[in-house]
């Protein structure tokens, strides 16, 4: 289900937008993700020499998703990517080999975030050169697209690490390398917000899996959280995935660059969405702070299900 939040200006044409909606585009990439995950034995302290102490699920695959650059554990260390960001694998089917295009199974890694910048590098190169055209600075959601050969997961043995700067590089090298291989997937989209949710068939509504938006399927090898936690995360997908997107329309971003000029405009976001109870009272907030600066705004939310998730007491 989606749900189109207000605009100031309600005459304003957004239905080319939602024709080619970047969050239905993200979607149906997401309920596709895959962990593949099964049951090995645990070693003490990962030695193999010893006696295994338990079974417990395993994968080589991983998922993913929180704050950006804030909370206990950000996804990157720097940059300019506000509010949230997620990173899975699944077998789109991308190759870089033209031999292997009919191959549509083949495994690659994904992911959605935030950036603030400029269109220099994502634009024609000659449009940069000889008489060069303006860059816009704008925030953009992002896609990372990794294809079979260059997928990291395998190789950088992701099981035996202990250290978040090991486990996320394989998505953080790459979305945050110069030039980033992200590709923009559509202008002016000012907040990212996933949150991992269950439904509980008690109440027939969703609970919200991560207090933090913060979820990790290896936060088990490195955070230090409570063990149910760990326990609940450890190479499981959540089953459902609420994405949010909050989008202005041209017109409204290009006055916040005449202001801000290169940097990024301050719209509160390094203060929202960190706490997933709050969720609605930031939504608000942002939203106020929008209207305030008279900028025409869209919000966009989505429910995806997870089909590959496994959510039950034994899996």
């Amino acid at each position: 289900m989606c749900r189109f939040g207000n605009c100031d200006s309600p005459n304003h044409a957004w239905g080319s937008f939602k024709k080619r909606s970047p969050h239905l585009r993200a979607c149906r990439r997401l309920s596709g993700c895959e962990l593949n995950p099964y049951y090995d034995f645990v070693y003490p302290n990962n030695d193999t020499g010893q006696v295994p102490t338990k079974f417990a699920l395993q994968s080589e695959l991983h998922f993913i998703c929180g704050p950006c650059l804030t909370g206990s554990q950000p996804l990157f260390t720097s940059g300019a990517f506000p509010t949230h960001g997620l990173f899975f694998n699944g077998t789109y089917g991308l190759t870089d080999n033209t031999s292997w295009k009919a191959m549509s199974n083949l495994l690659n890694s994904w992911g959605y975030y935030m950036e603030f910048g400029t269109d220099g590098k994502d634009r024609a190169s000659f449009l940069n050169t000889d008489t060069p055209v303006a860059q816009r600075y704008r925030f953009r959601l992002k896609e990372l697209q990794v294809s079979a050969e260059q997928m990291r997961c395998y190789s950088d043995n992701l099981s035996s690490q202990t250290s978040p700067a090991k486990i996320f590089q394989w998505f953080r090298n790459l979305a945050s390398a110069t030039p980033s291989a992200g590709r923009t997937l559509a202008d002016n989209i000012i907040a990212l917000v996933i949150t991992p949710l269950k439904p509980d068939p008690a109440t027939g509504t969703n609970i919200t899996l991560s207090p933090d938006y913060y979820y990790d399927t290896r936060a088990y090898q490195y955070a230090a959280l409570s063990q149910t936690r760990l326990d609940q995360m450890r190479h499981r997908l959540p089953p459902l995935v609420r994405i949010t997107m909050v989008g202005l329309d041209e017109p409204s971003a290009s006055r916040l660059a005449d202001v801000s000029k290169t940097t990024a405009p301050d719209l509160g976001l390094a203060t929202l969405f960190a706490d997933a109870s709050k969720y609605d009272d930031d939504l608000t907030t942002l939203k106020n702070t929008l209207q305030g600066k008279k900028l025409n705004y869209r919000v966009f939310t989505t429910t995806v299900r997870l089909r590959n998730s496994r959510w039950t007491g034994s899996y």
